[in-house]
């Protein structure tokens, strides 16, 4: 073999596809299916290389094929035993993607048996609840779930995703089995290692239902919520996800629990109504900002005119470049839709009206918001409803040609839809996301990966 035939043949070896220009082969990896990125990485060290580095991933955004993950902390199903099955005496969880909940013994029709399963399922029911991660890939409509290796996860913690670093993070919340909150938090990495959750620094205070967001490139800021007595907190705080590290912030004016965090301009923390100690359930209709730059708090007044809605999770924060304006979207129900909107010099908050078979059985339904696109032309967000579909009952036949036109079949009752604003004129489309059996528990918490 001649010195030209051996180089050529190095240079095969070293290239990401053997024959191939590694620009095209690059643009035939990033085609790959994110589900399929860690069999890629069992092919070879290079390979393993390529796709454990952000610029692989930034390079399927710049293609436009990257994948639009939706990631919520939701309610594991629970399915009752079997009581012909010993080993089956406690509770199982349906934790996958292809589960489904199965009825036990359908055969068995003694009283004996009847009354055995009877017991077991009274059983579940005093079981504590148990939460999973769950994720919702908008880009092909399918469903997964995450399961934990750090124990339960906790009741109502913050998921928080990190742009740059591709990361989530659980954030406080409750001690499944005491029900006291936690400043416990966890990550997961979803370039490097997307099956297993590492225990990383805690809050220095724990707290749950506090405002959260992430302001910058690797910095999450927490503020509020309440303690374990129930106080209403203004503590706040921020986490350096790169150093593990975090830092107390100064206090805000007032109490907030309950509260709702965004980001704006960047890196301006807004703290969006809440409660004091002594007015649980009367939300305040402002909101304080901490600004960086200066390291203190300031006060929006007329932000929530809300007192009897709280805001969590049914906000969504759009930033348009067109109109130089930073937008809150709330998704709420009917009888908050006569609001309209509210402009605060470069904030614009805006009410969007959820479609009739959400709104048909309740006038304040439980929403969860996660915002999926935005640019110039679009506006794309993804919403989770506490009541809607089948759960909707109505005589009317316009309420009922409503529902049918949103609602598959197969859904368990509960609402999942995109909405898609055109930026142009405004006008606004809904479209119906099939919930398969196990998946259709109310988010308590939920946040948008572009991978």
């Amino acid at each position: 073999m001649g010195k030209a035939e051996k180089k050529q043949q190095q240079q095969e070896v070293q290239n990401l596809i053997p024959g191939l220009p590694d620009e095209i082969a690059m643009e035939c990896l990033i085609r790959v299916p994110y589900k399929f990125h860690n069999d890629l990485k069992s092919v070879c060290q290079r390979w393993l290389n390529l796709i454990s580095s952000h610029s692989f991933y930034r390079e399927r955004i710049r293609s436009g094929k990257a994948e639009h993950l939706v990631c919520q902390v939701q309610p594991l199903p629970l399915s009752p035993p079997n009581p012909k099955d010993s080993s089956s005496a406690t509770t199982h969880l349906v934790s996958d993607s292809a589960a489904r909940i199965t009825s036990t013994k359908k055969d068995q029709q003694q009283d004996d048996d009847d009354h055995e399963l009877l017991q077991q399922r009274q059983e579940v029911h005093r079981t504590p609840l148990q939460y999973g991660l769950t994720i919702f890939n908008a880009s092909n409509g399918t469903w997964e779930r995450i399961r934990p290796n750090v124990g339960r996860i906790p009741i109502f913690c913050q998921c928080v995703a990190v742009p740059a670093s591709r990361k989530l993070l659980l954030i406080g919340g409750w001690d499944p089995t005491t029900l006291e909150p936690v400043p416990d938090v966890y990550v997961l990495d979803m370039v490097n290692n997307s099956s297993r959750w590492r225990r990383v620094k805690p809050m220095s205070v724990a707290r749950s239902f506090f405002a959260c967001a992430v302001v910058g490139a690797s910095t999450v800021c927490v503020a509020g919520g309440h303690d374990g007595q129930k106080n209403a907190l203004k503590s706040a705080e921020v986490y350096d996800v790169e150093a593990d590290e975090w830092r107390m912030l100064p206090e805000m004016d007032e109490e907030r629990d309950e509260c709702q965090g965004v980001c704006l301009e960047g890196d301006r923390f807004f703290v969006v109504s809440g409660y004091g100690t002594e007015s649980q359930g009367r939300f305040k209709p402002d909101a304080e900002c901490y600004d960086p730059k200066t390291g203190s708090w300031s006060k929006f007044d007329h932000v929530w005119p809300f007192p009897s809605l709280s805001p969590r999770g049914s906000t969504a924060t759009i930033t348009s470049n067109r109109l130089q304006q930073h937008q809150w979207l709330w998704f709420l129900g009917k009888e908050q839709q006569q609001n309209g909107e509210v402009v605060k010099g470069k904030i614009v908050s805006s009410i969007v009206p959820l479609p009739k078979s959400v709104t048909e059985g309740s006038s304040s339904p439980c929403v969860s918001v996660t915002t999926l696109h935005n640019s110039q032309q679009q506006q794309k967000v993804f919403v989770m409803t506490g009541n809607g579909g089948r759960g909707c009952s109505s005589s009317s036949s316009s309420a009922a040609a409503a529902l049918s036109s949103f609602i598959c079949n197969e859904c368990e009752g509960e609402g999942a839809f995109i909405m898609e604003r055109d930026m142009s004129n405004g006008d606004i489309k809904w479209d119906h996301v099939h919930l398969p059996v196990g998946f259709s528990g109310f988010p308590c918490s939920a946040s948008f990966l572009l991978i």
